[in-house]
């Protein structure tokens, strides 16, 4: 009878086996939302794309599969976010396939002053802090040049179909800057330099920066998903109150425990605090990846719900 069990559980195993590796892998393998989104709208149907962390699942703390590991040698192109990241990636050069291309996004991007109507080009080295260079998706107008680059790999790819890739690169560049012009003017019609805050650590910073707004984390090294003692849930309601703030950003994918004790603290006081998503574009759920959300849509909710607390504040 053991000899039968054991007999079957091999056969079992070995059909698995066979399974994931006759399953067709992605052309293209990603290691976060960002560069997903980016692929899958530059290639249309002529590539498929893959990301390898599943929806919902924090990035920060995915540990990679021996299945992620095959798919990602057995792509044609493979983008990952950066060492920092994705620690789990110790040598880039033996992390695909022999026809793989590996591409490091955080190397295809150049930050700039910022400056309204008065850009200048930097280094990523000059004067920028490294905590800001780590989120460096957030900023659109950086979106944009990693569209860009991927969109150069993706052609080196397949070159016959470079018009393609080529237009729709444009189409979704051009979407993204449009909404980029909208919040820029809207924040220069008087909200320069407003002051919004953010419950727990702050991935927004050359996003704030991008448009000149100052975004304060309300508690920038507790873990927004942890609960809050008595003097701590004291110390925000007064600083929230004291603030006069009506709207608190949210992380996305993190189970707001901290804000929503505040919350709660301060509605017995009939004091009304509001919770808003300001997404990092990290990941999305699950939700979200069937109804095909964007980073374009993860922006333009982003967009409505800073012009929903600066309208009222």
């Amino acid at each position: 009878m053991k000899k039968i069990a054991l007999l079957l559980w091999v056969t079992i195993t070995l059909f698995f086996i066979s399974s994931c590796t006759n399953q067709k892998q992605a052309d293209i393998v990603t290691t976060m939302f960002p560069q997903y989104d980016f692929a899958r709208q530059i290639v249309g149907d002529h590539m498929t794309v893959s990301l390898i962390v599943p929806p919902g699942v924090e990035v920060h703390s995915y540990e990679v599969t021996p299945k992620d590991m095959v798919a990602i040698k057995e792509a044609k192109l493979f983008i990952f976010t950066s060492l920092e990241i994705d620690t789990w990636i110790k040598d880039p050069s033996k992390i695909g396939g022999n026809d793989t291309v590996v591409m490091d996004l955080s190397n295809h991007y150049t930050l700039d002053d910022m400056e309204h109507n008065h850009l200048l080009s930097l280094t990523i080295e000059d004067d920028h802090e490294h905590e800001d260079e780590l989120h460096y998706w957030t900023d659109p107008m950086i979106a944009i040049q990693l569209i860009e680059a991927i969109m150069e790999e993706i052609i080196a790819l397949d070159p016959e179909n470079e018009a393609v890739y080529t237009q729709n690169a444009n189409d979704y560049i051009a979407q993204i800057d449009a909404l980029h012009h909208a919040l820029d003017d809207f924040i220069q019609s008087g909200y320069v330099d407003t002051k919004i805050y953010f419950a727990g650590h702050n991935a927004m910073s050359l996003f704030g920066k991008r448009y000149h707004l100052d975004i304060t984390s309300l508690f920038e090294s507790f873990k927004p998903d942890a609960d809050l003692t008595s003097a701590e849930l004291i110390q925000f309601t007064k600083l929230v109150s004291d603030e006069n703030i009506h709207y608190l950003f949210i992380e996305e994918l993190v189970e707001p425990k901290a804000a929503l004790q505040i919350v709660n603290e301060l509605a017995s006081k009939d004091y009304e605090l509001n919770l808003l998503v300001l997404h990092g574009y990290h990941n999305i759920t699950s939700k979200e990846k069937e109804e095909g959300a964007r980073y374009i849509d993860l922006f333009s909710s982003n967009i409505n719900h800073i012009k929903l607390a600066l309208n009222n504040q």
